[in-house]
């Protein structure tokens, strides 16, 4: 599967507290993760990148003997093991020194083993399917936020959802807590997109203008492309892509 990614600190933070994991080890297993770091200047950023090194050295170790008759549930139990690991990581870390108070991160992830896709989300960070020809774009991942939780029980509507003052309030987090609830789902799909992206890029652009941009421009540009329409909008936060063509 062909990708492209880019990260960017924005055009009002001073440091970068998203990371991103993109790899083909062979033609039978990808991963693709992107991470945003909670917490403030340091502690997000040490976060995100703990979250991307222990997870893919994780994955990396439990697939190297994987053949074309492993399970869903052996993926799933591979890939819930390397965030546990991961979050166990951060959240023993976080204790340890006051500048790492608060600490934490988000994720989305994708993974490819032989013919099938495999994906997870905690936080705020999404999944995006575009089809083939790129007649639509769909949210797969639901953001793990408060105003998500209002909205999905109908106490707000969407139009006060989109500028509701605690829009950006988590529900779930890597490091966090000590355990964390992890879902691991299969993608179907017989071709088409995947964009892994931060709130960075969400917040300054809708899906509508994101497909606008994907339909407008090669495959290679798509990545460099979004950043710098998220920055020209304000750049509010960093800003993280990770496109797969599959």
């Amino acid at each position: 599967m062909k990708f492209t990614a880019k990260t960017d600190v924005g055009k009002k933070r001073s440091n970068n507290e998203d990371a991103y994991f993109a790899k083909e080890y062979n033609e039978n297993v990808s991963l693709y993760i992107v991470a945003d770091g909670l917490g403030g200047y340091e502690s997000g950023e040490v976060a995100s990148n703990i979250l991307i090194q222990v997870f893919s050295t994780c994955f990396e170790e439990s697939i190297k003997d994987i053949d074309n008759s492993i399970t869903d549930s052996k993926v799933k139990s591979i890939l819930t093991k390397a965030l546990l690991t991961a979050n166990d990581r951060i959240y023993k870390l976080e204790k340890t020194d006051v500048k790492y108070k608060g600490m934490g991160t988000t994720i989305v992830l994708v993974t490819k083993i032989f013919d099938k896709l495999y994906y997870m989300s905690i936080g705020d960070s999404r999944l995006y399917f575009l089809d083939k020809d790129l007649t639509r774009i769909r949210q797969v991942t639901e953001d793990d936020t408060y105003v998500n939780e209002l909205l999905r029980t109908h106490v707000i509507g969407p139009e006060e959802a989109l500028n509701h003052p605690q829009k950006h309030v988590l529900t779930k987090a890597i490091g966090i807590f000590n355990k964390v609830d992890v879902s691991v789902r299969k993608l179907n799909s017989n071709g088409g997109y995947l964009l892994l992206c931060t709130d960075g890029l969400t917040n300054m652009l809708d899906s509508t203008e994101i497909l606008e941009i994907f339909r407008k421009y090669d495959f290679e540009e798509l990545a460099i492309k979004l950043v710098f329409k998220a920055n020209l909008r304000g750049g509010n936060d960093n800003i993280t892509v990770v496109i797969v063509k599959i």
